[in-house]
């Protein structure tokens, strides 16, 4: 299996224990002009994200769905916890392709996160989210 770092972004163990379990979670924060800053996260599909089939598995992406729309996480900040999470399955990935998930904060408020992702892999869409977190301590 390839481990190479990909280009552009970082790995840390998360301070997460099932992200690590998941497999290694690649990070990067790309800020546009008059923009959110984009948080970005990167895995390779494994052996044992698949299903019968060699696909990534559904439970797999929607993991990912909701780690890539976490960005409303702050480590120096009040817990969150996902409350509502939409996923919109478009292509499944094999083993060896880098999914690549770019998530965007749309709103925040002083109890909840509004947050969407979008995952790639070469280009090509692999699915969509939207997700809301709910701030449990202030």
């Amino acid at each position: 299996m390839n481990t190479e770092i990909p280009e552009g972004y970082i790995y840390e163990p998360s301070t997460s224990a099932f992200i690590n379990h998941v497999g290694k979670v690649f990070r990067k924060t790309v800020t546009e002009d008059d923009s959110e800053d984009q948080s970005w996260i990167a895995i390779r599909v494994e052996p044992h994200h698949v299903n019968t089939w060699g696909f990534a598995h559904g439970s797999f992406l929607a993991a990912l769905a909701e780690i890539g729309t976490s960005g409303g996480y702050d480590p120096d900040g009040p817990p969150v916890v996902t409350i509502d999470l939409q996923t919109h399955f478009i292509k499944a990935p094999k083993v060896g392709e880098l999914i690549e998930i770019c998530g965007l904060i749309t709103r925040r408020t002083r109890s909840l996160v509004f947050a969407s992702s979008r995952a790639t892999v070469d280009g090509d869409v692999v699915f969509s989210s939207t997700a809301i977190h709910k701030v449990v301590g202030a």
